[in-house]
């Protein structure tokens, strides 16, 4: 089963090992090898980062019952395997989508951008960064998609709470200070007394 609605050329080719990543999950038939090619190949050119950014924020948007299961296995492949090679500058063309189209496009850049974000931990400073710099810009639906990711799927610490709280005040109306710092402060770990090594 393949998405033809795509016009993009790679996006075939995407499609084509997503579905094989699917088959040999349901059937365990050594389809994973021909998925693994295409995605191996795909994530060795660069230069067809942003044609893949462009596909996963197509295929996210498909909200089509039947097609979830390759859907899933195709936002997962591209975010897993592809977006492990990302650099900052196919970072940036997620950012200026994201600030520049308050649509639906700019909300699915946001989300890819957040979960390439959670999935990897090299990109995370940027992501981060970006969110802290950005996030007085973002629409009300993107404000939600960044709140869900700091909260449910970025790690559970104290700087990502704090942000997660400016942006849910942020939401609310308050407007934070210009000094003030979204990711918090945290606190010096000390140790008790009788613990001095």
């Amino acid at each position: 089963m393949e998405n033809t609605t795509t016009p993009h050329p790679l996006a075939d080719q995407l499609w084509k090992g997503a579905a094989a990543f699917l088959k040999h999950e349901q059937t365990h038939d050594g389809s994973i090898v021909d998925g693994l090619d295409i995605y191996g190949k795909i994530s060795e050119d660069e230069d067809q980062f942003n044609a893949v950014s462009l596909v996963f924020i197509q295929a996210n948007a498909d909200e089509n019952p039947n097609n979830k299961g390759l859907k899933d296995t195709l936002l997962h492949a591209i975010t897993s395997i592809i977006g492990s090679n990302y650099k900052k500058e196919h970072l940036h063309f997620l950012e200026e989508k994201a600030q520049t189209e308050k649509t639906d496009q700019g909300i699915h850049a946001l989300d890819f951008y957040l979960r390439l974000g959670s999935y990897h931990e090299s990109l995370r400073p940027q992501v981060i960064d970006f969110v802290v710099n950005y996030y007085t810009t973002f629409s009300s639906e993107q404000l939600n998609l960044t709140g869900f990711y700091l909260y449910n799927v970025y790690p559970k610490t104290q700087e990502y709470f704090s942000l997660f709280q400016t942006i849910v005040n942020f939401h609310k109306g308050i407007t934070p200070e210009k000094n003030e710092n979204p990711m918090g402060y945290l606190e010096p770990e000390t140790k008790p007394w009788w613990k001095f090594w």
